[in-house]
This record gives C-alpha cells, structure tokens and sequence, in this order.
C-alpha cells in the first residue's frame, strides 16, 4: 500500500494509533454482525426446505435481504473508525476490502435469484419436491450456498483484519 506523508495530507497528523477507539463498541458491532450472519445462516438452511408458503418465502428474502444490507452497513461502520477512513485515504480502504464487497454484491444478488426462482415455482404450484428437478434451480440454490459460506467467511475475516492495529496508527501510512 502507498504509505502516505503527514505533509500531503493535513488531517494525517492529528492521528496516531488512537486509544480513544473504543473496544466496547467494536466489540458490540462485531457481535451484532455475528448474530446477523448466523440468523442469514438458519434463514438459508431452512428456507429451501423447510418454507413452503409464497407469503412466507417473500417474508423471508426480504428479511435476507435486510440482514445483508446491515451486514454491510455494520462493516462499513467498523471501517468509519479506522484511520484510513477518517483521514479521507478511502481509496487504499477500499481496496483492502474490495472483495469483501464483490463477494457480498454476489451473494445478494443470488439470494435474490435463488429466491424469486422459487417464488415463481410457488406461483405456479409446483411442488416443493419437485423443485432440484429443475436443473437452472438446482445450478442456482448450490451456487447461491457456496457463495453464501464465502460471504460469511470473508465477512467475519473483515472483523479480525478492522481489528489489526495496522489501521489506527498514522505512523504505518507514513513515508519513512
């Protein structure tokens, strides 16, 4: 990464590592991330199997869906403490965490999928067992899956890599 001085940037020497960073918030942030990707997790086990109403597997892509987008949400707050986020330097932030946020456009993007397909199965009055028949279906709920692992994955690794100290301390992005 491109270390950067504190005289091309003027709010680079206002930072150094930060005490200040409070533990308990990242703390409770990264917990409520957990609980989030684990309800994702249940929602995705049982929803193919276990939900059979077209009321309910709408309910339950919306629900994924919110889950999702606050997943990020809680990781882009985890990077608002960071100093590369608060010294304006978002474009080294963002390729550290790019494929955190292709990963997780892909896997929303297949949830959505994986969920419509079924709800035009529901729609039209195919019986749940019937659904693997359908090879496009099937191709899409073990694609969607995979991803879906890879998601939590590198979203829990992104919790353990905003954690290293690397981000909150101004003498690493500095120029020797």
């Amino acid at each position: 990464a491109a270390l950067m001085s504190s005289e091309g940037n003027p709010f680079m020497s206002d930072f150094t590592a930060d005490p200040t960073v409070s533990r308990a918030s990242y703390v409770g942030k990264v917990a409520t991330l957990y609980a989030m990707l684990l309800a994702d997790a249940i929602l995705n086990a049982v929803t193919d199997t276990s939900v059979n109403t077209l009321e309910l597997v709408v309910f339950v892509t919306f629900l994924q869906v919110l889950l999702r987008f606050l997943s990020l949400m809680l990781l882009f707050l985890l990077a608002t403490a960071t100093l590369l986020f608060r010294s304006g330097m978002l474009d080294v932030l963002l390729r550290q965490f790019a494929n955190v946020l292709g990963v997780s456009a892909l896997s929303l993007l297949l949830c959505l999928g994986t969920r419509a397909f079924r709800i035009i199965l529901l729609s039209n009055n195919t019986p749940p067992e019937a659904y693997f028949q359908y090879d496009g279906y099937f191709a899409l709920y073990v694609v969607h899956n995979l991803i879906s692992v890879l998601f939590y994955h590198m979203a829990i690794s992104a919790t353990f890599r905003l954690s290293d100290p690397v981000f909150y301390d101004a003498r690493v992005w500095r120029r020797v």
